[in-house]
């Protein structure tokens, strides 16, 4: 039902969108597995960002692969509600959302290495979100600053003549 969809078909191939959520796959991994490392410490600051990083492992599997939870039901229609609702800009929001606070809340190299992946998952979907507009704002603004030549030119040539 997704490939169907005027948008996503318009802004990003489904070899892209593919390759974005395999490596989605990979980053809920990465940053679960960090999560159980950040856990191991004697801070109890860390201790509850190892537990937000494997929860946000948990809740981004799903998401990105619902094969691999193929034996609950639910939550491969939830997979697929947010592939269908979510636009890409949306997603790119949510898993900034996700990404950003174990950063603040124990500044270690695992916290970066795995929501590190989260982030760049975000801005992979940020990137398919600007899509082929950011080439088409380039085109408009070109034609823009033609226009304003083309006005000023127009403008002078009216000052000499004294209208």
């Amino acid at each position: 039902m997704a490939e169907n969809s005027p948008e996503k078909k318009e802004s990003a191939p489904r070899g892209i969108r593919i390759l974005i959520r395999l490596w989605g796959t990979i980053s809920a991994l990465c940053i679960g597995i960090t999560g159980l490392f950040v856990m191991i410490t004697l801070s109890a600051t860390c201790f509850a960002t190892g537990i937000l990083m494997l929860t946000v492992g948990l809740v981004l599997l799903p998401l990105e692969a619902p094969v691999l939870c193929a034996n609950f039901p639910w939550l491969v229609t939830a997979s697929d509600w947010i592939e269908n609702h979510l636009k890409f800009w949306m997603r790119a929001a949510l898993y900034t959302a996700f990404a950003l606070p174990p950063f603040f809340l124990c500044p270690e190299t695992s916290t970066f290495i795995g929501g590190g992946s989260v982030l760049v998952t975000a801005a992979l979907y940020g990137v398919m979100a600007v899509g082929k507009k950011g080439s088409h704002a380039n085109q408009d603004q070109q034609g823009d600053i033609e226009m304003r030549t083309q006005l000023v030119k127009n403008g002078e040539a009216n000052e000499e003549t004294g209208m």
